[in-house]
């Protein structure tokens, strides 16, 4: 178990003033069977948040307007995470384990996935564990992590096709084998110890409850990591969402801090 301090900024510059914004934000990590949340501040700027609800995958989601012109737009979350309560995270909606076993456009697979999945020889191995433990290391191994070479939009079929990729690509990839075996599996969006950016990893159902994967670090989720969001793949744990007025291009910052508070 770890106490840590976590501080998460994104801000989108804009080349010209916009307004009209409307927006949806996920960038609030909430309690769970493995975590728990303390003195969470969250603020957003322009400052316009109109209402806080909960998505259909448990995700805290911030909605918002504002018909100011601005310049840029983003926020700042800060907070303690106590880590390491459980080793596994209970569902508390059995019956909507079932769609997580289910192909979404990004992680179903291709040529390449299916080659990549007749490798891996699942059906010698009899426990979820096993298979999930086997995805995991035989994806670390074969494939490169490596920025600039996919995007938000990129498959799981064309990261592997490429051999290179970041924790999104990794995540989707290992989905998309872990659907092949018919095995529920989530995608997750948080943050990690002595990450610089927010990182994203697999969860897997296994034996009643979500045990989690980091296939870009070959390890299970533990008391390094927290959890922000869940769902089928990238696009249900999109941090930021919207529409605005003005024909204008933007640039997007991320940077994330995680540090553990040693108590004295």
């Amino acid at each position: 178990m770890k106490k840590l301090k976590f501080g998460y900024h994104m801000k989108l510059s804009f080349s010209g003033a916009v307004n009209n914004h409307r927006f949806s934000l996920k960038c609030i990590p909430h309690d769970t069977d493995m975590q728990q949340i303390k003195e969470l501040s969250v603020s957003v700027y322009p400052d316009h948040i109109i209402s806080e609800n909960t998505d259909s995958y448990g995700n805290i989601t911030l909605f918002g307007y504002t018909n100011e012109y601005h310049n840029s737009f983003g926020f700042d979350v800060t907070g303690i995470a106590t880590t390491g309560l459980a080793d596994s995270e209970k569902s508390q909606e059995l019956h909507k384990v079932g769609m997580y076993r289910y192909h979404t456009p990004i992680t179903r697979p291709g040529d390449n996935i299916r080659y990549f999945y007749s490798g891996l020889q699942l059906s010698e191995l009899k426990s979820t564990r096993e298979k999930a433990l086997r995805i995991m290391e035989e994806l670390y191994s074969s494939f490169q992590y490596g920025q600039g070479y996919t995007c938000m939009e990129t498959t799981a079929e064309q990261a592997l096709s490429g051999g290179q990729g970041v924790c999104q690509d990794y995540a989707h990839i290992m989905l998309s084998l872990c659907r092949m075996e018919t095995i529920p599996c989530r995608y997750v969006a948080g943050m990690m110890m002595g990450e610089g950016s927010s990182h994203a990893w697999v969860e897997v159902w296994d034996e009643e409850k979500w045990i989690g994967y980091d296939p870009t670090n070959k390890r299970l989720v533990d008391d390094d990591y927290i959890k922000i969001s869940n769902g089928r793949d990238s696009a249900d744990c999109l941090v930021n969402q919207g529409i605005f007025t003005g024909n204008v291009t933007q640039t997007q910052e991320i940077s994330v801090i995680v540090e553990e508070v040693l108590d004295e």
